[in-house]
């Protein structure tokens, strides 16, 4: 707790979050930033909740608060879209139950914990709940899953030394997101390097060797994400910075779900997403965010846009606003 305190007072602990809604706006907003849940809440009229979820190179960032509920993951709502992720949770306030591969953590201010979207998982939370988490994909992290499930659903406290070092920089970017520029998907590489350092120590074992075409992947993933704002974004120019050919960089999204172009659009996609269902942002024209994440016109990204999630952004943006003001309690 001490060590709480210390991070609360160096301000590197977030106190920006937006304000709360209620328990159906909250169940939508854990599915869009976290994982896809199942919800208990024996008061749920009486429920409230702040959820901020922001990105950069493919690593979201989540601060939460909210009251007393349960959440629960069985193969019922484990779907193929949100697997393939872990989430690292640090506790700053109140009491989290994680249980996860017959293991149950039990979180108090100053620990942690590790669990995998594509198990089942059931989480217990108590009033004046509060914590910051980060969501990566497995690759982000050099330890495999196997190993890695050995650790799940297990609390480590944010002791002095390689943990609190690792949370310090967690945190120290989640509140200074917007201000890393070009340099900000270095920084959250090194930041995971860290983090993958930190979970081998707890593991016991040595740091992994480096699998270079991994890293480059990852450095180009980087470069995607810190360019897309960019409407001369292409294959061509992405395999020019990193000094291969265009059939190298193919060739290393043959495993991915998408080409490099298919890449881009998607992550262009999700970004304008979140600006659309962003409050603060209500006033802002589709348009202009669809300019702001690279898209060359109006029109190609209304086409992109609802080829990709099904609705056109009026659409997405309304939903969006329906839901978090009329959601059931």
């Amino acid at each position: 707790m001490a060590l709480i305190d210390g991070l609360e007072s160096s301000g590197l602990i977030a106190d920006d979050l937006p304000p709360p809604v209620a328990f159906g706006s909250w169940k939508d907003a854990v599915a869009r930033s976290v994982l896809q849940f199942e919800f208990d809440c024996d008061r749920p009229g009486r429920f409230s909740g702040a959820l901020s979820d922001r990105s950069l190179a493919g690593v979201g960032f989540i601060d939460m608060e909210c009251g007393r509920h349960a959440a629960y993951r069985g193969p019922e709502s484990i779907s193929a879209g949100d697997t393939g992720y872990y989430i690292l949770t640090l506790q700053l306030a109140g009491r989290l139950e994680l249980t996860q591969h017959d293991r149950t953590a039990v979180l108090a201010p100053g620990s942690f914990a590790l669990y995998d979207s594509a198990q089942p998982t059931r989480v217990v939370s108590s009033d004046d709940y509060k914590s910051t988490c980060i969501k990566f994909p497995y690759e982000r992290i050099g330890v495999g899953q196997d190993a890695l499930s050995e650790i799940t659903a297990t609390a480590f406290e944010c002791r002095a030394g390689l943990p609190s070092a690792a949370w310090a920089t967690v945190l120290g970017l989640n509140r200074g997101l917007e201000s890393l520029g070009p340099s900000g998907p270095l920084a959250v590489r090194g930041m995971m390097e860290l983090v993958t350092t930190m979970l081998g120590n707890e593991l016991g074992r040595p740091p992994p060797a480096v699998d270079h075409r991994a890293e480059l992947r990852a450095r180009i993933s980087e470069y995607i994400d810190a360019h897309l704002s960019d409407p001369r974004l292409s294959p061509r120019v992405i395999a020019a910075a990193h000094y291969i050919s265009a059939r190298n960089l193919h060739q290393l999204f043959e495993e991915s779900e998408h080409t490099v172009a298919g890449c881009i659009r998607a992550r262009r996609v999700e970004r304008c997403g979140r600006d659309l269902a962003d409050p603060r942002q209500a006033e802002v024209p589709a348009s202009a965010i669809a300019l702001r994440w690279g898209f060359a016109d109006a029109s190609h990204f209304g086409q992109v846009f609802k080829r990709h999630t099904g609705q056109t952004p009026a659409e997405f943006r309304r939903a969006a606003y329906r839901s978090r003001r009329f959601a059931p309690e």
